[in-house]
């Protein structure tokens, strides 16, 4: 190879190298196009006629008793429907939260909401009348940083008038004016729970 094909070559290589991040570059934005185009188009694929068609066909398959048939039809429409809950997913999930709410599901099961839901139901209610409760709690007797802890918990909620925490006895009493506490959902929610559970009424 004389010096004029070394140059030649060198010079060519040195082009390709400064041309190369240029393609890869275009390359890069074609397939980012070309994904979203994809994505943009399984989110809008309407579904609704390969469903009907694959459901009908395993139908069709269990009463004519071919096997491979229903195979494929059950592949068919499975593959569907979860590309079809797929597209419509923030939507299911939208619907969901509306039929947990109207249903009042979550007071249904009686599972905590709130923080301090979950306070009430891990301590006795020893007393209940509209605008004082007493509770008890085990862990609180001779647990001064655990009577300050709840202490201070409690004061946070400016609807309540009065909290007093008793060290030697571990009991907690409440005291509040209804009509302030109902202005406050949560509150409200605890004070029903309470109502429905207290020891001594």
């Amino acid at each position: 190879m004389n010096n004029g094909e070394v140059v030649s070559v060198t010079a060519g290589a040195a082009s390709f190298s400064h041309i190369m991040p240029k393609i890869m570059c275009v390359v890069g934005e074609w397939m980012n196009m070309a994904e979203k185009s994809l994505n943009n188009f399984i989110k809008t694929m309407p579904l609704s006629v390969p469903m009907s068609i694959a459901a009908v066909g395993t139908v069709a398959s269990v009463l004519t008793g071919q096997k491979q048939l229903h195979t494929l039809c059950g592949i068919v429409w499975l593959g569907t429907s979860v590309l079809h809950s797929w597209q419509h997913s923030n939507k299911m999930k939208s619907d969901a939260l509306k039929v947990v709410e109207k249903m009042k599901i979550m007071d249904f099961v009686n599972i905590p909401t709130s923080k301090i839901d979950l306070f009430i139901r891990s301590v006795e209610i020893s007393s209940y009348i509209p605008g004082r409760v007493r509770l008890y709690s085990k862990t609180l007797i001779g647990n001064r940083s655990k009577c300050d802890e709840v202490l201070d918990y409690l004061n946070n909620y400016t609807e309540l008038d009065e909290v007093q925490v008793n060290e030697v006895s571990g009991s907690i009493l409440i005291k509040y004016t209804p009509a302030v506490l109902h202005g406050n959902i949560e509150l409200t929610k605890v004070e029903e729970y309470i109502k429905n559970h207290v020891r001594r009424k």
